[in-house]
């Protein structure tokens, strides 16, 4: 958000005074879109996400139904990681998670390593294992 407002400064200062009204409307926009894409992000809900044997499972706020999906690593930097957890049911939107290592120091190398695990789907019951 910072950068956008960054650039959009920027480009006004540069524009002959008085600016057009199109470039104050267009700089408005542009400023106004940029709080609302970063408003969500100034309070995260919590959210619980778990693996069991054949599927990750995503739990949002205290309480709630768990989802069922698949984990994408998007962005590894170490100590955090932003995730994008995709549901198994049609039509179910995917939802992004920042995850830091601070607060799961116990937990945080057993998560990197089911996050990185090749995930391997279960036979359906009474299917043959030869396909």
């Amino acid at each position: 958000m910072v950068a956008v407002w960054a650039v959009l400064a920027a480009w006004w200062w540069t524009q002959p005074a008085p600016a057009p009204a199109w470039a104050a409307a267009a700089a408005s926009l542009g400023m106004l879109g940029a709080v609302a894409a970063a408003w969500p992000m100034l309070w995260p809900r919590p959210f619980v996400l778990r693996r069991d044997a054949d599927q990750w499972q995503l739990v949002q706020g205290s309480k709630g139904p768990a989802m069922a999906g698949e984990v994408q690593i998007a962005l590894d930097f170490g100590a955090w990681l932003l995730l994008r957890f995709v549901p198994d049911t049609a039509g179910g939107r995917s939802r992004w998670l920042a995850v830091q290592r601070r607060g799961l120091e116990p937990h945080w190398h057993a998560l990197r390593c089911a996050v990185y695990a090749p995930h391997r789907k279960q036979p359906a019951a009474g299917a043959s294992a030869d396909g």
